[in-house]
């Protein structure tokens, strides 16, 4: 059987150092930390010595309870992963503790923390649970975590996935959008109490954290009214589904018309381009008066005629003055109305897609339902 011995604690690797003149007693007194990691300890006895202990390191050993820590009111830091611990215990007087952690043990159910006034953050990781047993939190300790512990980031917890309730009052969440990923994890969750943290404030708060989960039935100390909570999902299914028919058609204006445009392209430059008309400075083509211009890229005035530069293959422009010299597409003059053309204009650029508010937005403007809804 491994103990702690009063030699271990003087033997022990810490930054304080033994004075000449002082007792081993004496040495031990002054100790703050102790590193008893993968020693076969499977006792925590004998460190009644060490009153100013403030971090003990008790990972990989044999310890199956946790004992023998009320002296230690000091203590802020306590290492005691990967054991056989199976009851948190023992943590009535450390007043100070911070850190705990207990991750890799044997542990059912989340108790004993409802006096453990300082602690900050539980690590309770990979517990081996018999077949069919699952993680429970004992109320009064579930309390006593949500209760100002500064609070700002719940996502480590999304591996807890028969969470039913849920306390964190007074804390520090901001994140919307994290809390929503969260809630997603937790099927079973009935229960939420959030009051008090910053999030509280954002607009249409209460609608927004409801439409996050369908099991959840009460939110800050209120039942969820069934009539509300079936108008908010349908409303937000109705909303998504917009979101995803503006996805599509902004797939569609954009990259499959744009796909098409340059396979339209390649398509007309195998179209074989007239022969330059004689006589032509430079190769050019005899332009009527009245053509539109746009059509080239270039246009040299020539007298009677024009004459356009051959910058690049123009064929489909060419083949349409050849076909229709007095077309009145290619001559109309610009309307200024045009509600009063005969012809669409086809150069226009496209409307702008006007979006709407996201529904996840941390942002104060959001549009929300057109009622708004008393739970």
């Amino acid at each position: 059987m491994g103990k702690i011995t009063l030699e271990m604690l003087a033997k022990s690797p810490s930054h304080t150092k033994k004075r000449r003149d002082e007792t081993v007693q004496q040495y031990v007194r002054r100790l703050t930390h102790l590193h008893f990691s993968e020693k076969n300890i499977d006792e925590i006895d004998n460190l009644y010595h060490c009153r100013n202990l403030s971090v003990l390191y008790l990972y990989n050993n044999n310890i199956a309870r946790i004992k023998n820590l009320g002296f230690a009111t000091n203590l802020t830091h306590l290492y005691l992963q990967k054991m056989k611990i199976t009851k948190i215990e023992g943590l009535d007087n450390l007043k100070r503790l911070t850190k705990l952690y207990l991750g890799s043990n044997a542990i059912t159910v989340v108790e004993g923390l409802e006096n453990v006034e300082s602690l900050r953050e539980l690590h309770i990781e990979k517990q081996s649970l018999p077949p069919g047993e699952k993680l429970l939190f004992e109320p009064r300790s579930l309390q006593a975590l949500s209760v100002k512990n500064n609070i700002d980031s719940v996502e480590e917890l999304k591996c807890l996935k028969n969470m039913t309730q849920f306390f964190t009052e007074n804390n520090c969440l901001t994140d919307m959008k994290e809390l929503s990923r969260v809630m997603t994890a937790w099927p079973s969750l009935w229960r939420l109490e959030l009051t008090g943290n910053p999030l509280c404030h954002k607009k249409k708060y209460k609608d927004r954290v409801i439409v996050m989960s369908r099991s959840l039935v009460m939110l800050d100390g209120k039942e969820i009214n069934d009539t509300a909570k079936r108008f908010l999902m349908n409303w937000k299914a109705s909303r998504d589904a917009r979101r995803r028919q503006r996805k599509q058609l902004h797939f569609l204006e954009g990259g499959t018309s744009s796909n098409f445009i340059s396979g339209s392209s390649n398509a007309l430059s195998s179209i074989p381009s007239l022969p330059p008309i004689q006589g032509m400075p430079d190769g050019g083509y005899m332009i009527n008066p009245g053509m539109n211009p746009l059509l080239y890229e270039g246009v040299v005035p020539g007298g009677s005629h024009s004459v356009a530069l051959p910058r690049g293959a123009k064929p489909l422009a060419a083949i349409m003055q050849a076909r229709a010299p007095n077309s009145t597409l290619l001559n109309r003059k610009p309307t200024e109305d045009m509600s009063q053309s005969r012809f669409p204009n086809i150069f226009a650029p496209p409307r702008p897609i006007i979006s709407e508010g996201n529904w996840e937005t941390d942002s104060d403007i959001h549009s929300g339902p057109p009622v708004p809804l008393q739970t």
